[in-house]
């Protein structure tokens, strides 16, 4: 059953401290590539990205969108944001990393030895590393047969029962293997398009993130109509759009309709079309974004 009218996971969102640091990390750890960068984008009155973001206190956003190994990952970069003073652990409730499954994690950690990255041998449950990188992104390697990137969300045991509930019934995914990485452990759910994500029961519980703070994230579904699609989940109740879909109407990605939502299992959501093939970034660009027909599922 898909009851709000999306039709996969588009990109992953995460906050980190310098763009300039995180795109480095994840070319060289993982091969991504920059797909466009946008910004600074500045406040259009006060309050509008707090409003529209969930972002503390008046700020300006920059923006590097990549392709890491098929997933789309937008990487947000503040300045000005009121900020929490401390950090969510990975594996811990309101934490977001990404899982590379691999036959060769080795060679992935031999790319990482003069980059400063925190580097953790793990046997078991399953054999690989646990990995810090500068810019403070965490990445689990695992030893797997066959490879992939998974984007990997951590909830309270409470948000972790509600969100299985919720992507099964509400949003249509399906639930598929066991999975477990710094020390957390659920499932995976993947739709008929898009991304897959891992879902998981945090180790302990820790606040969730504001969008602006260090660790923030979202997890952006597509929706042929976005309008429809938000009238849906406000009709199914718990999910709470922060104001209006707009449309982006000047930059690289003019064009894509958006908003986003609080969902009832404590994770931010998002709502887009994004209408890959008719993107001006795409003109000029080096990489392109993994159009929604595509995904890992499909």
């Amino acid at each position: 059953m898909n009851r709000a009218r999306i039709r996969g996971i588009d990109h992953f969102g995460l906050t980190i401290r310098s763009l300039h640091q995180a795109t480095h990390d994840l070319r060289n750890a993982l091969g991504a590539e920059v797909c466009y960068i946008e910004g600074p984008i500045t406040e259009r009155e006060p309050g509008w990205m707090a409003a529209k973001l969930g972002a503390r206190g008046n700020c300006s956003l920059s923006v590097a969108a990549m392709n890491v190994r098929g997933t789309n990952l937008e990487l947000f970069e503040y300045d000005g944001a009121e900020r929490r003073s401390w950090d969510t652990p990975p594996g811990a409730a309101g934490s977001f990393f990404l899982i590379f499954q691999t036959p060769n994690p080795d060679r992935v950690i031999a790319r990482l030895y003069n980059e400063n990255a925190t580097v953790r041998p793990i046997e078991h449950p399953i054999n690989g590393y646990d990995v810090a990188l500068p810019s403070g992104i965490h990445l689990a390697i695992q030893h797997r047969p066959a490879q992939r990137l998974i984007g990997a969300v951590a909830l309270s045991r409470y948000d972790f029962a509600t969100a299985q509930r919720e992507l099964t019934s509400t949003l249509g995914f399906s639930k598929h293997e066991a999975i477990t990485a710094f020390g957390a452990t659920g499932y995976l759910f993947a739709s008929d398009h898009g991304l897959p994500v891992a879902v998981l029961h945090g180790q302990s519980p820790s606040p969730r993130p504001a969008n602006s703070d260090l660790g923030g994230h979202h997890v952006a579904f597509h929706a042929d109509d976005v309008d429809k699609a938000v009238t849906s989940f406000r009709k199914t109740g718990g999910y709470v759009p922060l104001g209006e879909p707009e449309t982006i109407t000047d930059g690289p990605i003019a064009g894509d309709r958006w908003v986003y939502l609080n969902s009832p299992f404590g994770l931010q959501l998002e709502i887009i079309n994004m209408p890959d093939g008719t993107l001006p970034y795409e003109k000029d660009a080096v990489a392109l974004r993994t159009p929604i027909a595509i995904g890992a599922f499909s």
